[in-house]
């Protein structure tokens, strides 16, 4: 279980429902949050990732990925290896999200390079091998880095959902503030607006093929558009699995440079 962390792309990648139940009263912002956070991901996951990179000039750029994950307890682990097109074959990136307020470890392997890059400090707002995904998109994110309140109540595809708006502490924060809606059935995190620093609509994540797969709640489609300069990102998962053994030597930097 992870205690105060917002994940954001990893956790939209599982997309669990929780096991704890929402109280008679109506809950606040943080209370939502948490819980959507305290989702059970699996011990385990492993899939197929198909990110599409469109901008409306030429054709869509289309990258295939296999996806690792692994929850230790006070640590999730991230694996991620890029199987085609050929100028990113073998290009590695390795996460660990930790239970506490630290901030994630994150590792970047580029072939080209023949070295691991780590990413730390402004890096982490980057985009994400070109796409429309951060750095810390991709991992988590403390939720005592925000403050949250609940602004109403929406259904998003015919389904019940809680609207919390989160703002960061720290005015150095790329958004200055994200609205989120959640699902009151299992906590899922369907749909983010992104606002930039001076409140204009920045990015929105919408999530969709949400289904049961060995009971737990995962989607399949994800899609992040940068409304501003109207570039987006699909990701589908297929050839999913959960809880399946997994060697800790998977969840190293060496198995980055070998492009695994």
């Amino acid at each position: 279980m992870k205690a105060k962390k917002f994940f954001t792309v990893a956790a939209f990648l599982l997309l669990i429902a929780g096991r704890m139940q929402v109280s008679a009263q109506t809950p606040n912002g943080y209370d939502i949050m948490k819980l959507a956070d305290e989702r059970y991901a699996g011990d385990t996951a492993q899939y197929k990732l198909t990110m599409t990179l469109e901008s409306g000039r030429g054709a869509p750029r289309v990258r295939e990925v296999s996806y690792y994950f692994r929850d230790y307890g006070d640590t999730d682990k991230i694996l991620m290896i890029f199987q085609s097109p050929r100028d990113v074959a073998g290009t590695g990136y390795l996460s660990f999200s930790y239970n506490d307020d630290r901030d994630d470890d994150m590792w970047l392997y580029l072939p080209a390079m023949r070295r691991v890059r780590r990413i730390s400090g402004s890096g982490k707002n980057d985009d994400f091998m070109g796409t429309d995904f951060t750095y810390e998109d991709m991992g988590s994110r403390s939720l005592d880095k925000d403050t949250f309140a609940l602004s109403g109540e929406e259904a998003l595809e015919g389904e019940p959902c809680w609207r919390v708006e989160a703002r960061p502490r720290d005015s150095r924060d790329p958004y200055g503030r994200r609205v989120i809606w959640v699902r009151k059935d299992s906590y899922i995190i369907s749909a983010v607006d992104y606002y930039d620093r001076q409140d204009r609509l920045l990015k929105t994540l919408r999530v969709s093929g949400i289904r049961q797969i060995d009971g737990i709640w995962t989607a399949q489609r994800m899609e992040m558009t940068n409304v501003q300069n109207r570039h987006s990102t699909v990701i589908e998962m297929s050839d999913i699995t959960f809880n399946l053994p997994m060697e800790d030597s998977l969840f190293a930097v060496t198995t980055l440079e070998r492009g695994r």
